[in-house]
């Protein structure tokens, strides 16, 4: 299964996207630095924000059940790097930026998956994925889970009994 979707977790977009607005510490991502030798913000127009200090942020990771997580932005004509996460197994993805571009999961560099983002979603971060090609400034608040993604899965399922969760296999 690569995503997750659910409709009925509702979160504070608006005032998510003025504070990461408002906020001058967005860096490369380390991981693609250390593990690649590859500065996104310059190669890529790829930003991580990590130092979050904010009641808003801390309250949706709390909803979310998780401790911590970061914000990341891509800009106009930049790309993500296809990859896979080093540490976290899921990412419960919010979008703060209407229509963003798709995530693409890969096998053997072959495209097998493609999802626009109209609504949080859990990825499996386990599965090779990226962002090909950016149109629009890309901006969203990402939540660190590392629990096995059956696991994660299971427990959104379970939590939101009765509601519509779509999940794509």
């Amino acid at each position: 299964m690569y995503i997750l979707e659910l409709p009925n977790f509702n979160f504070p977009k608006r005032e998510l996207f003025e504070y990461q607005n408002n906020h001058q510490d967005y860096k490369e991502n380390i991981h693609f630095k250390k593990g690649h030798n590859l500065d996104t913000a310059k190669t890529c127009k790829f930003f991580d924000l990590t130092n979050i200090e904010n009641p808003v942020v801390k309250k949706v990771f709390n909803t979310a059940g998780a401790v911590d997580g970061k914000f990341t932005k891509v800009l106009a004509g930049g790309v993500m790097p296809a990859h896979i996460d080093p540490q976290r197994t899921a990412v419960l993805m919010l979008p703060l930026t209407d229509n963003p571009s798709p995530i693409v999961f890969y096998e053997d560099d072959k495209e097998i998956f493609k999802h626009v983002y109209t609504m949080p979603t859990i990825i499996n971060a386990k599965i090779k994925h990226g962002v090909p090609e950016v149109k629009t400034d890309r901006i969203f608040l990402q939540i660190n889970f590392f629990q096995p993604w059956n696991e994660i899965c299971e427990q959104f399922i379970e939590r939101t009994a009765g509601q519509i969760i779509q999940a794509i296999i």
